[in-house]
């Protein structure tokens, strides 16, 4: 027993020097280069819609709106907004189509769908997450249309 006793003070002494939130089996976290949307500064160079209702909503006909801004930063791939439409319930899906308003982006029109989720907005507590990434071409304004009717409403990407 004399001759462990040694080896249990070295494996003590080891494992009290060791940080516990570093192993091998949870890897460094890497941490975005970009600065979220709501904090960082924008150049906008076309006009999103900024009409808002009672409730701080976007919009223009009061059917669809966008909870929070209508606008972003060129590049922002992992940014969203969140459109609300009245009468939506979790599982719908909506057709999305992006029209160029201003701007030189590649494309002249993107289209996708988003799926109705929880969240809780001024509207009510469900949402369609919107991804700015199709659309995130610096300097350029697009007009929402959803399921084929106009929204009226127009998002911007600044620089």
């Amino acid at each position: 027993m004399e001759s462990v006793r040694p080896l249990i003070v070295f494996a003590l002494l080891l494992f009290a020097c060791v940080d516990p939130t570093v192993s091998r089996a949870t890897p460094p976290v890497a941490r975005p280069a970009i600065t979220p949307t709501s904090t960082r500064e924008i150049t906008l160079t076309c006009e999103p819609t900024r009409t808002k209702d009672a409730l701080g909503v976007v919009t223009v006909d009061g059917r669809s709106g966008i909870a929070g801004d209508a606008f972003t930063f060129g590049g922002d791939m992992d940014g969203v907004f969140w459109l609300v439409r009245r009468g939506v319930v979790v599982g719908d899906s909506v057709a999305l189509h992006f029209v160029q308003t201003t701007g030189k982006a590649p494309a002249t029109t993107v289209d996708y769908n988003a799926a109705a989720s929880p969240r809780t907005t001024p509207w009510g507590d469900v949402a369609f997450k919107v991804g700015w990434k199709p659309i995130s071409f610096a300097e350029s304004c697009w007009s929402l249309v959803v399921d084929g009717m106009s929204t009226g409403l127009v998002v911007a990407v600044g620089r």
